[in-house]
């Protein structure tokens, strides 16, 4: 049991790390990304370690943990890390709509 819950969360987190790899490289930041890169080997060579071990001794069930750790952290990365790409559309939104009420009132 204690194998299936190391497996789950190192999944967990390195679909996190995976995500915040996204983001820092589109808000081109070096040093955060330089260190979530060692994080990102170091728990995907744990959960790698773990999940290819107990499944060469015949436990396929080990599978399925894998693949919902991984689930359930994209699901945590996406739901409660900011959405940059959101709001930047918005803002750029914001300023089309506003420029464009300003030259209709320019007009009258």
């Amino acid at each position: 049991m204690g194998i299936y819950i190391l497996v789950f969360l190192f999944q967990i987190m390195f679909n996190i790390f995976k995500t915040m790899e996204i983001k820092y490289t589109y808000e081109n930041k070096v040093n955060e990304l330089m260190l979530n890169s060692i994080w990102i080997n170091l728990v995907s060579l744990g959960s790698v370690y773990f999940a290819i071990d107990n499944l060469f001794k015949g436990n396929w069930s080990v599978i399925i943990v894998y693949i919902m750790g991984s689930v359930v952290g994209k699901w945590v990365a996406m739901k409660h890390f900011e959405n940059y790409r959101q709001k930047i559309y918005e803002m750029f939104s914001k300023k089309k709509r506003t420029s464009k009420m300003k030259v209709v009132h320019s007009r009258k």
